[in-house]
Formats: C-alpha cells, sequence, structure tokens
C-alpha cells in the first residue's frame, strides 16, 4: 500500500476525524463487497487531484484497518451501493495536508468513539456475533434488538440516549457482516426465528448479564417476544413499530406484502438472489431510501451472498406466525403510529391486545423509521417505562 507523503492531498470532509468516522460508519459495506469499492467526490476534483486523494484516503483506510477503496473523478458508473457510500462521505477537493501522526490520531479516535469496537461473542451454534455493550456494568440490562440486517450505526441513537441510566447491548444480525480481521461472513449456520432469539440470550451471556429489558424494533420485535416467551430471563419487553406475522388477525400494509415476496424468492437459491441483486444494484434504488441513512438500509442487499442469507434470516422472522408467542407474560410497552406505511399499525394493536401484561402507544406521527431516530418524545415514552420496571434492579445499587 502506498504510505504518501505529508504533502497529499487532504479531501475536504470537514476534519479528518469527519472522514474516518464516515469510512468506518460504512465499513459494513466497505468489507463485504467482493472488489473495492468506488468512490465518487460530491464535486469533480481538480485536474491531477484524484490521484493524490487516492493516496491520502489509502493511508486512512489502512489507519483504520479497512480495506481500500477506489477514488473516481466523478460518478459515472457507480453501484447504488456505491453511489451511498460516496454521499456519506462526501469528499470535495481541498488543498490542506496531514502527517502520518495525525492520520494515526484520527484513526484511534474514531475506533475508540461511540459506540466503541465489536465485541465478537459466539452464539449458541458457534456463529460469531458482533456485539457492542455501552453504559455502567452494575445498571440495569437493555438488550436493543435492531431490524435484520442493519448496522449497528442505525440504533447508535437509542444506544447513546439510554446508555447514561442503563448498561445497553445489541449486536448484528447473524452471518450478514464480515469480521474486521477479513474473515469474511463466515457460515450461516441457522436462520429460523428461534434461533435468532436464543443469539438475545447469547448475547447476555457473552457480557455476563443475568436479565434484561428486551427493546426490539420492525422485525427485531419479533425476536425480542420469542425471547420473551421462551426465556423469564427477559423480564420485560418493549416493542416499536413491529412487524409481526399474525395469519389472518391482522392485515400488512402493501410494503410487508412486497417485501415478504422479495425475501421468499432470493431465499430459494443464490441464482436467483444474484438475478435480483443485478436489479436492486442499479443507482435508482437509492430514490427509495432514505438518504441520511441510506448507507445503512442498503447493507442486506449489497451482495449476492448477503441477499440470499437476508432471505433466509428476515424472510424467517416475517413468515413466523407470532401467535403462539403471545403467552409472554412480562410488562410490555407496544409503541406505533398511524403512520407507519411500513408495519401495519394493525399488527402492534393485536400483540398488545392478546398480551397479558401489555398497554398500547399509537403516536399520531412518526413514520416507521423514526422509531429508529430516538427523538426526544421517543425516548421519554422509553425512559418512562424502563424506570417503571427495572426499579426493583436498582435497589441496592
Amino acid at each position: 500500500m502506498p504510505t504518501g507523503t505529508a504533502a497529499d492531498a487532504v479531501p475536504e470532509t470537514g476534519s479528518l476525524s469527519t472522514l474516518a468516522r464516515a469510512l468506518l460508519d460504512t465499513a459494513s459495506l466497505i468489507r463485504v463487497m467482493p472488489e473495492r469499492v468506488k468512490i465518487a467526490p460530491a464535486a469533480p476534483f481538480p485536474a491531477g487531484e484524484t490521484s493524490s486523494a487516492q493516496v491520502f484516503l489509502e493511508r486512512v483506510t489502512g489507519a483504520l484497518g479497512l480495506p481500500e477503496v477506489e477514488v473516481e473523478s466523478e460518478p459515472g458508473r457507480l453501484s447504488a451501493v456505491e453511489l451511498a457510500v460516496s454521499r456519506r462521505l462526501s469528499l470535495r477537493p481541498h488543498g490542506g495536508t496531514a502527517d502520518e501522526e495525525q492520520i494515526e490520531e484520527a484513526a484511534r479516535r474514531a475506533l475508540s468513539a461511540f459506540p466503541g469496537r465489536p465485541v465478537v461473542v459466539p452464539a449458541y451454534d458457534g456463529s460469531p456475533l458482533r456485539c457492542w455493550a455501552v453504559g455502567p456494568e452494575d445498571a440495569p440490562a437493555v438488550a436493543v434488538v435492531s431490524a435484520c440486517g442493519m448496522p449497528v450505526g442505525l440504533v447508535a441513537n437509542w444506544m447513546s440516549a439510554l446508555s447514561s441510566s442503563y448498561r445497553v447491548v445489541t449486536w448484528e444480525s447473524r452471518g450478514l457482516f464480515a469480521g474486521d480481521d477479513g474473515s469474511g461472513l463466515g457460515d450461516l449456520a441457522g436462520h429460523s426465528l428461534h434461533v435468532q432469539s436464543d443469539d438475545l440470550l447469547a448475547v447476555l451471556d457473552g457480557f455476563g448479564i443475568a436479565r434484561a429489558h428486551a427493546m426490539g424494533l420492525c422485525g427485531g420485535a419479533a425476536i425480542a417476544l420469542a425471547a420473551a416467551a421462551r426465556s423469564d430471563r427477559i423480564t420485560s419487553v418493549s416493542l416499536w413499530h413491529g412487524d409481526y406475522e399474525l395469519g389472518g388477525d391482522a392485515p400488512k400494509t402493501a410494503h410487508q406484502r412486497d417485501v415478504e415476496s422479495l425475501l421468499t424468492m432470493v431465499s430459494r437459491d443464490l441464482r436467483q438472489a444474484t438475478g435480483m441483486h443485478r436489479l436492486m444494484s442499479r443507482p435508482a434504488t437509492l430514490e427509495a431510501l432514505r438518504q441520511d441513512i441510506a448507507h445503512y438500509l442498503i447493507h442486506p442487499y449489497a451482495t449476492p451472498e448477503l441477499l440470499y442469507r437476508y432471505g433466509l434470516l428476515n424472510g424467517a422472522i416475517m413468515t413466523t406466525d407470532c401467535r403462539p408467542l403471545l403467552t409472554a407474560g412480562q410488562p410490555t410497552l407496544v409503541v406505533t403510529s398511524k403512520k407507519d406505511a411500513t408495519a401495519h399499525p394493525a399488527g402492534s394493536e393485536f400483540v398488545a391486545a392478546h398480551l397479558p401484561q401489555a398497554r398500547l402507544r399509537t403516536l399520531p406521527e412518526g413514520d416507521h423509521l423514526t422509531a429508529f431516530d430516538a427523538g426526544d418524545e421517543l425516548v421519554g415514552l422509553a425512559r418512562e417505562f424502563l424506570h417503571t420496571v427495572t426499579t426493583e434492579d436498582r435497589k441496592g445499587t
């Protein structure tokens, strides 16, 4: 790898630290792509600056332990994934310089920034799970169960909002994320809802946590519900804009039906996934994604293998009947919105009506993705509920 010199031009991203953080924020894509990810600048580089930007980025990715990326002079024919990464990095021409010490320091800060580096915890079947834990070790525990296939960055706001008072743990879906050490995806040993709910318990084991509140978002709500139905280690539950299979007892949105059909098709075999991946690699795919988090949302569609595995994992979540799980007797908060056009609010209403100790909050505003933003109203609602169900845990602390 070229090491460059102090005279290498620094692409403008606000600061070197900002660039390092942005690269880590897109690392799940950079690591999993079979070839170097092409990066286009936000504005065309002047003649001759593309090569210096390339050398500089090689120095930064090297310091971060990431695969190299390839700088293009303009967007050209980049894939949807490459455009999503390019937009997150937002490179612009700049005449500044950075020496090796500055780059190493920016990398150290980025790698140690919240929520920190992952800890690899083995699932019960040996599958490696990339996990994070933040907050006081002696505080009541909250396990954040994110949507299937989403990088940790999508729930980082929730982790930050709760970590001052709680020990917050989370993980990324099994088999969908490459290891930091270049080991690739690894095998997908199992994919059922039962197996994925076991992963929640394995994460608790990995951090020495005896019991926890399970906070499930989107399809993560079904995983949290499954874990609660099977284990009293889950002492309470909150289910946010949950995506449930409830047979004929609750309708689904057009989006749910479309995604379920897609997952059924791509999970048949890798050939089917490869054909669909070609379509989803077109830049037009980004038009349907919220731009500020598109680099997270596109992750499970990044390669044919990922799409195939996502079909198995999220397909199991979306098609497993959740009605037998509604015996879970833990105190439960169910949250939805009248404006959620992604996961039908009727599903949350049915779940809340049939769980023994559930209460429902239907908010007048907020779409499906705002549940991940951890806005003030939602955080306040979560904190209020957590306080009521973790008071006993705080005695003697």
